[in-house]
């Protein structure tokens, strides 16, 4: 049979307010058969809890390593049925797990950087979904740069670059049982991250918020003149870690820039 576009749209409305367990009348549009709409309807819903909860655990390793895979089951399910997919397309679905993690006042107890670790592990996902960067940071060029030259260049941030300021040191974390380090560590400790695409794979960089505004500054298009001593003091290590791809505003003729 062939429906309308409205027709349509409500019914696939229906539906997807059925497999969040939502009053719907979804079974109404399920052509009796051997088994009944509604155990239909919980099949398609334990279907789909199940594929996107196994999406969260493969964007969410080291959430899924803190709790334990019980518990990550449940909190994927309360976040599918929380925030289902808007598109079809669910490879690039897992936004928003920290916002699901902080409805769990008990779990926030036991566990109080949780959501800043969805938040680090999500910023890792968005940076995987770029390519390696073309080619290096011209270091070479850092001859050029002058104390009279500094304040008028520009850097240019790896696009793939994303920004973390936490109140806990998640990027600190996330290097830790990623590479099964377990290490002392301040749990109260704010820590900043960037998380970026390097051409030996993704870079968790831990940093303060003076290297993130930096980064900030130079994604805007500022000048290094307008960062302040504490940014610049940091500009060095976000170099090393390859943080940026070129550098504007060297004298013409020194480089091609």
């Amino acid at each position: 049979m062939t429906h309308p576009p409205e027709a349509l749209k409500a019914i696939q409305q229906a539906f997807a307010e059925a497999l969040r367990y939502r009053p719907s009348t979804a079974a109404a549009h399920i052509h009796q058969g051997r088994f009944p709409a509604e155990q239909l309807l919980q099949i398609y819903r334990n279907n789909f809890v199940i594929s996107l909860s196994e999406i969260l655990a493969a964007t969410y390793p080291c959430c899924l390593a803190v709790v334990g895979e019980e518990y990550f089951g449940q909190l994927a399910r309360q976040h599918v049925l929380r925030t289902p997919p808007t598109e079809g397309d669910v490879s690039h679905y897992g936004a928003g797990l920290d916002a699901t993690i902080a409805q769990q006042p008990e779990l926030l107890a036991a566990v109080p950087y949780l959501p800043d670790l969805a938040r680090l592990e999500w910023a890792v996902d968005r940076a995987g979904q770029y390519a390696p960067p073309p080619h290096a940071f011209p270091f070479e060029q850092l001859a050029l740069v002058t104390e009279d030259n500094l304040g008028q260049l520009r850097l240019e941030v790896e696009p793939s670059a994303q920004l973390i300021d936490a109140a806990s040191p998640a990027a600190s974390l996330w290097q830790m049982i990623t590479h099964n380090e377990v290490e002392p560590i301040d749990l109260s400790a704010p820590e900043s991250a960037v998380v970026c695409q390097s051409h030996d794979g993704i870079r968790v960089i831990a940093t303060t918020s003076d290297g993130t505004d930096l980064i900030r500054r130079c994604q805007s298009g500022q000048p290094l003149g307008t960062a302040s001593p504490a940014m610049l003091a940091i500009l060095g290590e976000l170099l090393q870690h390859h943080c940026f791809t070129a550098i504007h505003g060297l004298p013409q003729g020194d480089c091609a820039c």
